[in-house]
């Protein structure tokens, strides 16, 4: 059976639609489910794992001239891709500390806006970055 070619253009631009739209949801998701994970810091001899939970809760190990660390605490989004983590975070790098002792960082998504990572400090361009572990 053969299908017409205005049926084939209209599935094709259906398919289409649905296509660019099951992307913008995801590339579009900031929520606590779509930035939950673990993820990898790894540089100038720190090492760091964080695992980011939807409760949002957290535990992080940091490795550091051969000491290792391990705390949890707490993390929260705020504005559309910032996270801020509780005092207990355990800095890395050259990543300051507000007053209060929390940690702010910002999701970026990269891949077509699908992977996120997150970068802490002032500086997203050269701030210290967590990559998610995809496989493990």
């Amino acid at each position: 059976m053969k299908v017409s070619k205005p049926v084939r253009i209209i599935g094709w631009v259906f398919l289409s639609l649905a296509a660019f739209w099951i992307w913008y949801m995801v590339a579009a998701d900031y929520s606590y489910s779509a930035v939950a994970g673990t993820y990898i810091f790894q540089a100038n001899g720190e090492k760091s794992t964080l695992i980011l939970r939807k409760d949002q809760s957290f535990q992080q190990v940091l490795t550091r001239q051969g000491k290792v660390e391990r705390t949890q605490g707490s993390w929260r989004r705020i504005g559309e891709g910032g996270v801020v983590f509780s005092k207990e975070f355990l800095p890395i790098g050259n990543v300051q500390v507000s007053s209060d002792g929390s940690t702010y960082g910002v999701v970026q998504k990269y891949f077509f806006e699908l992977i996120p990572s997150i970068v802490l400090g002032e500086n997203r361009d050269h701030g210290p970055v967590f990559h998610i572990q995809l496989f493990r």
